[in-house]
């Protein structure tokens, strides 16, 4: 009996059906009752934990992604969260109820080479230098197998956004939670693409109880949803249970269960995904820029809210020292107060009302509160647009170009989806925000220069009218004032600054935005540009200005629309496969392996395994042999085979790797459970 490697006491209890071990890691991924995940490595040291994000959400999946770096996770409420394994943190959070009402019952995650027969002859000749499981792992090793530089593909995936400045880590508690809080986070979010992943790609398949599969790759890269009634009339209510994959094919065998009467049937549907040999090499550079730039446009969003709340928030003080003094010069005065301070500023008459409203409202206090407030206000709002905004907009820019080359020079551009006349609708739009960042940038630093001169002046008129000092002292208190600035505020920005324009902060339901962003054939930029030489003339040509809110949203829409384009275009080249039945009945235990074998020429081969149903002691193999041309697969022959354990009662049943099918038993009477290997299956 083997020796165990490490023991270790989890509190609370471990829910036996969530459990996943990943071999290139060597971690382990289990999920408590308490709903919480724990990730240990072999000793029994625990790497990091996903905390129970809601109440009422029970874990349904977890699955490794074969590399090891990621670890997704499927709730009761149809989300689907991908945790990054170097950083411990959700890099994603997957909204499932667009896809299907259903739960989530079934999580697949596998890898597929664009050309798998060129990687064969690659193994071959390295032999056991390299091995399949150094590409899938991106061993270092794998570098050596190319030593003959591929100038096209090097070029191509010459790496232009390192040469851009990092994102800067933003502040937690915007619309993405802390995904962007670290640098760890960020770099992993935008790490570059590498040579060893352009011949291959990892797909997440995410099967719903209603037949429903949602098919993502290079983490949540959306290609969409198919239902599985599409392969075959006959599945009818059918539920997928499992799904398996071999780097050396496209094809995607999946396990579902269809009901019989009072029995369900259990039949093999392949999944045929040809878009990963059509689109070849080039899949991965366009899946990996649209990632990049789906996670640059999640970042912009959250910068624009930060920016949002923080002046909204620096504005909320000063507006309620404002409205105490109006109220009371309203009844009293007929003015208000811009016209009271205008008139204290140049004339130094102090209105009774406002005297007591300087000493007895305000005050020292009230002053430094103020100041604080607007100052952290302006200082963030300059702060998120130069370190945030501009470099996002910046590496946004890089991106679309990327994907623009892609779209006028590639030949098999027929096989992308990428649209040129999108693509530079977009660009135009980030030209229009990158200007709007610099005029936010400019607006700002204008008005914080004006409040600091603003802010100088109030304490010294707070002191001038709380004390009794001579006029001496306050005239000499005058030479370090700046008037000038002073006034520009109290006319402007201390009542209406510019920076509310830009922010929208009173928008309503329903008010519609002041230009036709989707109209054909217009510039937003050359639009805008024109508008803020009109501003500049006129300020009530502001207001017809689009805020930044507005050109998001149009952002959204633009990109939504090229993601849609390229998803679309992908959807068309994936097809199920003929439905091979297996039995009836469906056991407890169960599951899959794809094996590459050298019989009879080169074959795909699946294999079955099959927990009791009825009879305790027996399991069930079936070895299906499908042949794949042109990515499309079918059916060679199928083989079963049965197992009979003698009066041990299977308690499980896995394969551990190519060569060993591991059967978890018990006798009967006896408390001890039994582990029997049984080599070479196939």
């Amino acid at each position: 009996m083997a020796d165990p490697l490490a023991e270790k006491l989890v509190q609370p209890a471990i829910n036996p059906r969530h459990l996943a071990y990943c071999p290139t890691m060597d971690l382990i991924a289990l999920a408590s009752i308490d709903e919480c995940i724990h990730v240990y490595r072999l000793n029994g040291q625990k790497v990091f934990g996903i905390a129970k994000r809601q109440s009422a959400n029970k874990v349904n999946q977890i699955k490794w992604k074969p590399n090891g770096q990621s670890l997704a996770a499927a709730y009761d409420n149809s989300s689907l969260s991908l945790t990054n394994t170097h950083t411990g943190k959700v890099v994603h959070q997957i909204d499932c109820s667009a896809y299907s009402k259903s739960q989530i019952c079934c999580l697949g995650w596998g890898i597929s080479l664009t050309d798998g027969h060129k990687v064969r002859l690659k193994l071959d000749k390295f032999k056991d230098e390299v091995t399949l499981e150094d590409m899938i792992s991106q061993n270092p090793r794998v570098k050596s197998m190319d030593p003959v530089p591929d100038l096209p593909l090097d070029l191509a995936l010459l790496d232009v956004e390192a040469s851009l400045p990092k994102l800067s880590p933003l502040s937690s508690g915007g619309i993405e939670d802390d995904i962007f809080s670290s640098r760890a986070s960020l770099d992993t979010l935008f790490q570059p693409l590498t040579i060893g992943f352009t011949d291959s790609a990892d797909i997440l398949v995410v099967g719903f109880e209603d037949g429903t599969v949602h098919l993502s790759i290079y983490d949540f890269f959306e290609i969409g949803s198919f239902n599985l009634h599409q392969a075959f009339r006959g599945l009818q209510g059918c539920k997928p249970i499992l799904h398996c994959s071999h780097p050396y094919t496209t094809t995607h065998p999946m396990l579902v269960s269809t009901p019989a009467g009072d029995q369900e049937e259990l039949h093999i549907v392949p999944l045929d995904l040809r878009l990963l040999s059509n689109a070849g090499r080039n899949l991965s550079l366009l899946a990996s820029k649209s990632t990049q730039l789906h996670n640059v446009l999640r970042y912009v969003h959250q910068v624009q809210q930060l920016m949002c709340n923080d002046f909204k928030t620096s504005q909320d003080l000063p507006s309620k020292f404002i409205a105490n003094i109006e109220e009371s010069l309203q009844e009293r005065r007929d003015c208000n107060w811009m016209q009271a301070a205008y008139h204290l500023v140049v004339t130094g008459n102090c209105y009774p009302e406002v005297k007591e409203w300087l000493v007895d409202q305000l005050g020292e206090r009230g002053h430094k509160r103020w100041e604080k407030a607007a100052t952290t206000g302006y200082e963030s709002v300059r702060r998120l647009a130069h370190e945030n905004l501009m470099p996002a907009l910046e590496r946004f820019t890089v991106l679309v170009s990327r994907l623009r080359g892609l779209s006028r020079f590639q030949l098999s551009n027929a096989n992308l989806g990428l649209s040129t006349k999108e693509l530079d609708n977009v660009l135009d739009t980030v030209n229009c925000l990158q200007l709007m960042a610099h005029q936010i940038l400019i607006t700002s630093g204008s008005e914080f220069r004006q409040f600091l001169a603003f802010s100088a002046w109030l304490r010294q008129e707070i002191d001038i009218q709380a004390s009794d000092a001579s006029m001496a002292e306050s005239v000499e208190k005058d030479v370090n004032i700046d008037h000038a600035s002073t006034l520009e505020y109290i006319q402007g920005a201390m009542t209406r600054s510019q920076l509310t324009g830009f922010f929208n902060l009173e928008a309503h339901a329903g008010e519609k935005p002041p230009w036709d962003l989707a109209a054909e054939g217009r510039s937003l930029f050359e639009l805008y540009k024109r508008g803020l030489l009109n501003a500049s003339r006129e300020d009530s040509s502001a207001s017809r200005l689009p805020t930044l809110d507005a050109l998001m949203k149009h952002l959204d829409t633009q990109c939504n629309a090229v993601f849609h384009r390229i998803a679309e275009m992908q959807r068309r080249s994936v097809r199920f496969g003929a439905p091979v039945y297996l039995q009836k009945g469906v056991p407890s235990c169960m599951d899959m392996r794809m094996l590459h074998e050298h019989v009879d020429g080169t074959e795909i081969v699946l294999y079955v395994v099959l927990g009791p149903v009825s009879n305790q002691s027996e399991v069930r193999i079936y070895r299906i042999v499908l042949g794949v041309k042109n990515g499309m697969s079918s059916t060679k022959s199928v083989e079963g085979a049965v197992i009979k354990t003698a009066g041990w009662e299977v308690r499980d049943v896995k394969f551990v790797d190519d060569d060993e099918l591991m059967l978890a038993v018990s006798a009967k009477c006896k408390p001890a459970d039994v582990i029997v290997l049984a080599r070479r299956f196939s």
